[in-house]
């Protein structure tokens, strides 16, 4: 149980005869004189020559600045004045972090490590005013008990207190929001109580228990922030050894550049994960073994495995180490912005990876291939419910498709669309009119001037294959089968117009459905006519935007930034470091920014 400094203190009441028994004391004082001062400080652009009032400033959050036509326009963020002011008047004005005898107490030495230690989840001690903190702590509890003392401890424990809402907040649901960066990005963040949660633990001497709870718990970030270690632990050996340019490697090939490739593919880890199979020893020579290894490289990256060392390949070897660091610590913050709440079962759809995987009790049983939006009709991201399975869909032709790209065929042949099952409707779609194509005047529409909607019945030839499966979202985005079956072997699968198309429907069907209604859906196939057949209870579907992952196996996965988002998140977090700094970030360096691809 924690003891409180409280305005009574008797050892200082000794030294600060000048305070009434009925007035605040010392340390109410202090505290209050302090977060007004701050106030100010925070409106002037250079801030204060007073290091603790200007890292308590920096501290304090401003609301976020959205993304052109983001929906987040305020979002609540810690630590604010009015956190910090709350939280004293809640405690009765009273320290948190040190004793009555001005001593400091363990949970402050256990926030100060858990600080320390902030690295370990991409985070930056520096953030926390973790340096000041340290001069700070070191003259706790000297005497004499002054003036001087009651002002040490003051802002000493204002800044604990801050530095705990901040590290809270960052570790919990991230440095920023991501509607600061996309408008195509919708989730909502998880609650955060910090007040109540950090009141309870100090009083409940269990703040360990809080600290513990607050990153993300799924396994996928714990596996990227094991990665991140091990590749700390490579850029602290020296990085791993870079290949110059030159004739494409393959079968066969010998030379110096073979040994740099052999020597880079059987560093500790591979790159973070598990090994390559490379023998840094075997040799000059372009082996089997070697090309083995260059095609798991390449599997790894996104990158069609030929197992032969091309342009594309040489390139992702030669990303610095610190440039993946950095692509791990943007996607260790996008693990903060996904529900704590997954569901069991549910649904992970990686849009830069391209795949789809089915997970139970917290395990992947089963993945497939996708196809996603191209950049300029993204797939958003978003979490929902897959409600049904349809089979034999009909195709509502998006409007934009529709104007963009079909009315140019339709102005040269109004009946071109007939032959694949299209048919053009007026009116309600309650109370829809078939139009004859030929009867049209296409020349006099255009975009803004289409009444006109299409539909593709069900058969072999409709965009959605046999099999749609329904989500609940306003974005109109479901996943489905295609009769465009090549499209998988491709390893860039941004193509389609936002919606997602599956490799594998039926067994994913199968998946969802489970026994009992395999039947069912097998009846239904063996139709032409449209049915919906419930998924019950509906599985939840995370559709996720992540460029840097760990699958199960412990293999550290990059995937091309096919959205370009890397960049942007890149920026915003610089801009918030740069404010909690009061200059560059620690990771703003033009080499260390993620690569493009």
């Amino acid at each position: 149980m924690r003891s409180v400094l409280r305005s009574t203190w008797p050892v200082l009441s000794v030294v600060l005869l000048a305070a009434a028994a009925c007035a605040p004391g010392p340390i109410p004082r202090r505290l209050e004189a302090r977060l007004k001062s701050v106030a100010e400080v925070v409106k002037r652009p250079d801030l204060s020559r007073d290091e603790v009032e200007q890292a308590l400033a920096r501290q304090l959050r401003e609301a976020p600045v959205p993304a052109e036509g983001g929906e987040n326009l305020s979002n609540p963020v810690f630590p604010t004045r009015e956190t910090l002011t709350e939280f004293y008047a809640n405690n009765g004005q009273q320290l948190a972090w040190c004793d009555d005898s001005g001593s400091i107490l363990p949970s402050t030495k256990i926030l100060l490590d858990a600080l320390r230690r902030a690295g370990e989840h991409g985070l930056d001690p520096e953030d926390y005013a973790l340096s000041r903190l340290d001069l700070l702590g070191a003259e706790i509890g000297k005497p004499p008990l002054d003036d001087a003392a009651v002002a040490r401890l003051a802002d000493f424990d204002l800044l604990m207190t801050a530095a705990f809402f901040r590290y809270a907040s960052d570790l919990s649901t991230g440095r920023v929001h991501p509607d600061e960066i996309r408008n195509d990005w919708h989730t909502n963040l998880p609650d955060l109580a910090p007040l109540t949660k950090l009141d309870r633990a100090l009083l409940g001497d269990n703040l360990p228990q809080l600290l513990e709870a607050l990153p993300p718990p799924h396994p996928g970030y714990a596996r990227l922030r094991e990665a991140l270690k091990g590749l700390h632990e490579i850029e602290a050996a020296g990085g791993w050894p870079a290949i110059p340019g030159g004739p494409k490697l393959e079968a066969g090939s010998r030379g110096p550049r073979v040994l740099l490739l052999r020597q880079r593919l059987s560093e500790p880890g591979g790159e973070g994960d598990s090994p390559t199979g490379a023998l840094a020893g075997a040799g000059d020579e372009f082996d089997e073994a070697l090309a083995e290894s260059v095609r798991r490289f390449q599997e790894r990256h996104g990158i069609k495995p030929d197992g032969t060392l091309g342009a594309t390949t040489l390139a992702e070897l030669n990303v610095p180490v610190e440039r993946r660091i950095r692509q791990v610590e943007l996607n260790l913050e996008r693990w903060r912005w996904i529900p704590r709440s997954l569901g069991d079962p549910h649904i992970f759809v990686n849009i830069p990876g391209f795949d789809l995987e089915l997970v139970r009790a917290g395990v992947p049983v089963w993945h497939t291939r996708i196809v996603v939006g191209k950049a300029f009709t993204p797939t958003p991201v978003f979490s929902d419910r897959i409600v049904a399975v349809v089979a034999n869909p009909p195709w509502n032709v998006p409007n934009s498709i529709a104007q963009g790209e079909y009315l140019k065929e339709l102005r040269k042949n109004p009946k071109a669309f007939m032959r694949r099952g299209i048919r053009m409707f007026e009116g309600s779609e309650a109370d829809p009119r078939e139009v004859d194509p030929a009867t049209v005047n296409w020349h006099a529409l255009g975009k803004g001037r289409f009444p006109y909607r299409l539909r593709q019945d069900p058969g072999p030839a409709n965009a959605l294959g046999r099999l749609k499966f329904q989500l609940t979202n306003d974005y109109r985005i479901y996943l489905h089968d295609t009769p465009t079956r090549g499209l998988f072997g491709q390893s860039d699968r941004d193509l389609s117009h936002g919606c997602i198309r599956v490799e594998k429907p039926l067994d994913l069907a199968e998946q969802l459905l489970g026994e009992s209604s395999q039947d069912l859906l097998s009846e239904a196939l063996a139709q032409t006519k449209e049915r919906h057949v419930s998924v019950n209870p509906p599985v939840p579907i995370h559709i996720l935007y992540l460029t840097a992952r760990v699958d199960e196996s412990g293999a550290l996965r990059f995937s091309p930034d096919v959205y370009e988002f890397d960049g942007p998140q890149r920026t915003a977090l610089d801009r918030v470091a740069s404010r909690v700094s009061g200059g560059p970030a620690s990771g703003a360096k033009e080499g260390a920014r993620p690569p493009g691809r």
